[in-house]
């Protein structure tokens, strides 16, 4: 069974075989790094967000946001159709 049908050149093949032996060489120098006693990050730049807290508020006026939306209806805004059902 084919897992894949790609066709390549042979100057291709040979800069795909040099990209893959990077790869590889990359991997296995990686895999040589002591990392005992490290912490697993969640994201690559360990950094916090600052977040406010997340509470329903009444300060806001529909009113004056609403009075410069293009198109309005019943407290809603009105856009255009994105979707097209066939």
């Amino acid at each position: 069974m084919a897992l894949s049908q790609l066709a390549l050149d042979t100057e291709d093949k040979q800069k795909l075989s040099l990209d893959l032996d990077a790869i590889i060489h990359f991997i296995e120098m990686m895999n040589q790094v002591d990392t005992d006693g490290v912490e697993p990050l969640a994201h690559a730049v360990d950094l916090e967000q600052p977040l406010r807290e997340d509470r329903a508020i009444d300060e806001i006026d529909r009113g004056v946001f609403q009075s410069i939306a293009p198109k309005t209806a019943d407290g809603f805004y009105l856009v255009p159709k994105v979707l097209d059902q066939h």
